[in-house]
């Protein structure tokens, strides 16, 4: 599936308040949502972090939620799908060219980013659909929780393909900012391709 993941000894960027603040209001308000999601029937494992534009703060939703999931004692692998401004290397302060990277200072958390396999697996989310949906059935044996930051949308149709292989998608909102036209064709496209929308985060970024 990859590479042994190489061991990184990075600094955690101050967005990532789960893991210098982890009590914190926002901290807490993602916390409740997980809460929320796993005492819901969706029995969701697998999460596809999506919104409506790029300032809208998903990345940075994507990487608390998978710091809390794992600092829950669950194995979580934070999958970076985003081929246009990805985030999460600058989050976890990882090389650029990293492929796949275990988080030391988060027991627990391993970071992939999809958009520097050979082929692109963030490419074939809609090219090739079949081997991003392998990649998830073998990441499912392998972690308890998998966190997919998606691109933006509508930018490309990666945001709507990513949640119809995980098990529902978390919308995240930026407050004063996301147009209600855009999240209402997010919404509208999640569901007409059957994707299940487990929960909505508001953002001031």
């Amino acid at each position: 599936m990859t590479n042994e993941p190489q061991r990184e000894h990075m600094q955690l960027h101050n967005d990532v308040f789960a893991f210098h603040g982890p009590h914190t209001r926002a901290a807490d308000t993602l916390r409740a949502t997980l809460a929320r999601i796993v005492l819901s029937d969706s029995h969701a494992k697998c999460l596809a972090v999506v919104s409506c534009s790029s300032n809208a703060g998903r990345s940075v939703v994507a990487a608390n939620l998978a710091v809390l999931l794992a600092r829950s004692g669950q194995r979580t692998v934070l999958i970076d799908a985003a081929r246009q401004r990805a985030q999460q290397h600058l989050l976890f302060g990882i090389e650029p060219d990293f492929r796949v990277a275990q988080i030391t200072a988060v027991p627990g958390l391993t970071v992939m980013r999809a958009t520097d396999s050979h082929p692109s697996l963030a490419d074939t989310l809609v090219d090739a659909p079949a081997q991003f949906s392998q990649l998830i059935t073998d990441l499912r044996a392998e972690y308890d929780c998998i966190v997919i930051d998606t691109a933006d949308h509508p930018d490309d149709l990666d945001a709507i393909s990513a949640a119809g292989m995980s098990d529902g998608a978390l919308v995240v909102v930026q407050r004063d900012g996301t147009r209600l036209q855009r999240l209402r064709k997010l919404t509208t496209e999640l569901r007409d391709s059957a994707s299940t929308i487990l929960g909505t985060v508001l953002t001031d970024s």
